[in-house]
């Protein structure tokens, strides 16, 4: 066993799963840029008493967070409008009367973009809402609805309106989301809820810094001057300050820059509506269409029920490609071939490909149950040759794919024999292992899960083109036939808190890594997970932990924690496989690796395995593991001892860790050590070793640490 000569610092921090508050690392959409995270927390909740509205409940209690970067310091107005300019689904209706004052919040949930307000006799579209927010203080908010009634939406002036908290003592410092305790309302006496205090300034005035919350929660009733109302002893006494979000975070929201945004050039488009608009390719793969052939209705794009004719809004929504002609597109940014893109994969190309299906009665719809439901053989979709260009003129044309892959738009419920309105993730590549298989007899539900929360589509490596990056895509149909297209995605990197499928059928060509970025920076590596083998299809996710206690105490100064499990997919068996695992050191680590240990929980405790430390990638290696489960990276640094003399002989004192066994040894000439004692630490207080027979002549003491 290794030795260290060291003190130890226990670091706290958690893992999903249960309540807990939502950190910082866990916030999966940021805006703005800055060394400062402050952090936006919404809860739609229904008020206690509906008094002086009409404004229908929110349809769910449903809590979100959105992220804020930043330079030196900025208002809570500046970092809720930057949020709602960043994020196309969450929507605001401000009041300036009196500075700025938050009437109303919605949140468009199907991400059609069809969203807006009206009170019955004035009505307000996406259109009218300036990067996200509507400042009209004639809307009676009292009476408004969302035109999506699917929304999350709320809005009250004199009826229920939205309270406003920050973090106690309004200095920011939070790396986690404010808790709200265990009482069910807020103190009136103190103002506060837990860590949550009631805003006592405006938005406009509200300091935002560093590890700032701000968050935002419909009031228990609107204010009554009677007295004998309940709705006045709600509105005193019934306030909620918002909970920690637990994970019911955005988990992806479309960037408009990683899809298609101009159209350079057509030829042979199909002249038949609603087909022939090139611009039905711009921007994201279609959620939701309306069903022409079935009724109208409008159905959710999936694997088993392709995107066609027009959204419920009326646009058009996929573009058909006549034989011999073709459409070039312009992406909204760059496409790398980045090294931390899933499976190598850089663009994906979406089409209106659909799997056969049979067990079901009727024609396929969003009322279809996926988990009874089987799959064919049988994959239809149109050849299509796609081409990149990093610049407009020199080209690289891709092999002709016989049918883009299908793709899908929402996660489905299993347990609830459901659709969710959790996106998967148009960014993503599916594993292209899942491209070669046979689907057949098994359920919609199970082909989906092989997903690994992408959307689909057919990925591309640029590795092939030699060009490092791309702007311009062109797609042509195959030989002798057309195509049609939906979409057209830049991928990008995994981040921690996301998972990825693996199979064998990747190793064997050569896909062997998997790695994790950091949320707020997607160029920082957090984990790398290097397969030697597998021996079925898996799905590999990861967390980060933050919270030991269930576990046993962790030796050392916490740099990094995190929690990776490999379960199979499709089949209900043992699975074995051998991998090297790669974890972050963080940021702030300036050694050479020498004092760096991981710990890797094992069911009953932790165990130390031999480690080597990169620093040009800055991460610590664990080599030839066969499981994986909770991981921690720990920097174990010095002692600080103290020393006396007294009657009994020479003193140290010193703060050890439990469980730590320490050895005080003695030397007169720095060459040859003796142990004077050794004691093994039960808590982490001051601990003292006593030389009781100290040399006469100058000594030299040392600390043996060994974990």
């Amino acid at each position: 066993m290794r030795n260290f000569r060291c003190a130890l610092v226990f670091a706290a921090c958690l893992l999903a799963g249960g309540a807990r508050a939502i950190t910082t690392n866990d916030i999966q959409l940021w805006t703005g840029s800055g060394t400062n995270h402050a952090a936006l927390v919404i809860e739609w909740n229904s008020p206690v008493v509906f008094n002086l509205t009409s404004v229908p409940a929110p349809i769910a209690n449903k809590t979100l967070v959105w992220g804020y970067q930043f330079n030196g310091t900025a208002t809570g107005t500046q970092l809720l409008r930057a949020i709602l300019a960043s994020d196309h689904r969450l929507y605001g209706i401000i009041n300036d009367t009196y500075g700025t004052f938050v009437v109303g919040l919605g949140y468009n949930l199907d991400g059609s973009g069809a969203f807006g307000v009206t009170d019955g006799s004035a009505t307000y579209t996406a259109a009218t809402f300036t990067n996200g927010f509507l400042l009209d203080p004639n809307l009676n908010v009292d009476a408004a609805v969302p035109l999506n009634r699917g929304d999350l939406y709320w809005s009250g002036y004199y009826g229920p309106n939205w309270n406003v908290w920050n973090e106690m003592g309004d200095i920011g410092g939070f790396a986690s989301s404010p808790e709200r305790g265990t009482n069910q309302f807020w103190d009136p006496a103190t103002y506060s809820h837990g860590q949550w205090e009631n805003s006592a300034e405006g938005l406009d005035q509200l300091p935002v810094t560093d590890g700032s919350w701000i968050g935002f929660s419909v009031g228990a009733a609107g204010y009554d001057a009677n007295t004998n109302d309940p709705a006045t002893a709600a509105y005193n006494l019934e306030e909620q300050a918002p909970p920690s979000p637990v994970g019911n975070y955005v988990a992806y929201v479309c960037d408009t820059n990683d899809f298609a945004v101009q159209i350079v050039g057509t030829n042979g488009v199909a002249t038949t509506a609603p087909y022939n608009n090139p611009a039905a390719i711009l921007g994201r793969p279609t959620l939701t269409f309306v069903d022409y052939y079935d009724g109208g209705i409008t159905n959710r794009t999936s694997i088993i029920d392709d995107p066609y004719w027009k959204s419920p809004s009326g646009q058009d929504v996929i573009t058909e490609i006549s034989a011999g002609g073709e459409v070039t597109l312009a992406m909204g940014r760059k496409v790398y071939h980045d090294p931390n893109n899933p499976y190598g994969i850089d663009l994906i190309v979406f089409g209106n490909s659909f799997f056969s299906v049979s067990g079901i009665t009727g024609d396929v719809s969003d009322a279809t149950d996926l988990d009874t439901a089987q799959l064919g053989s049988g994959l239809f979709g149109h050849a299509t040759t796609v081409s990149v260009s990093p610049d407009g003129t020199n080209w690289y044309a891709f092999s002709n794919t016989p049918a883009l892959f299908p793709d899908g738009a929402y996660r489905w419920d299993y347990p609830n024999h459901s659709w969710t309105e959790e996106l998967l993730n148009a960014n993503k590549p599916v594993d292209p292992a899942v491209y070669l298989t046979d689907f057949a007899g098994q359920t919609v539900a199970t082909g989906l899960e092989q997903f690994a929360g992408s959307a689909g589509g057919t990925g591309y490596s640029l590795a092939a083109s030699g060009f490092p990056w791309i702007q311009f895509v062109r797609a042509q149909p195959g030989p002798n036939t057309y195509t049609v297209i939906d979409a057209i995605a830049a991928v990008n990197p995994v981040v921690e808190g996301d998972a990825l499928a693996l199979s064998p059928a990747d190793l064997a060509a050569g896909t062997t890594n998997l790695v994790f970025q950091s949320p707020a920076n997607r160029t920082q590596t957090l984990i790398s997970i290097n397969f030697h083998s597998i021996s079925n299809t898996a799905r590999v996710s990861t967390v980060r932990l933050t919270d030991f206690s269930s576990l046993a105490p962790v030796p050392g100064h916490v740099l990094y924690a995190c929690q990776a499990t490999v379960r199979p997919i499709t089949v209900a068996t043992n699975l074995t496989l051998l991998a090297d695992v790669g974890l972050s050191v963080g940021t702030n680590y300036n050694g050479t690796g020498g004092d760096l240990r991981v710990l890797q929980w094992i069911g009953t405790n932790w165990t130390s395995p031999p480690i080597s430390y990169d620093q040009a990638s800055r991460q610590v290696w664990v080599a030839g593991l066969t499981n994986l489960s909770a991981f921690v990276v720990a920097q174990v640094s010095a002692p600080a001892l103290s020393m006396q003399m007294n009657a009994q002989g020479a003193r140290f004192d010193f703060v050890p860790f439990a469980g730590f066994s320490y050895t005080l040894q003695r030397s007169t000439n720095l060459v040859t050590w003796n142990a004077v004692a050794t004691v093994t630490a039960q808590s982490e207080q001051v601990l003292t070793i006593t030389d009781e027979a100290p040399p006469a002549v100058a000594a030299f003491y040392r600390l043996l640490v060994n974990p």
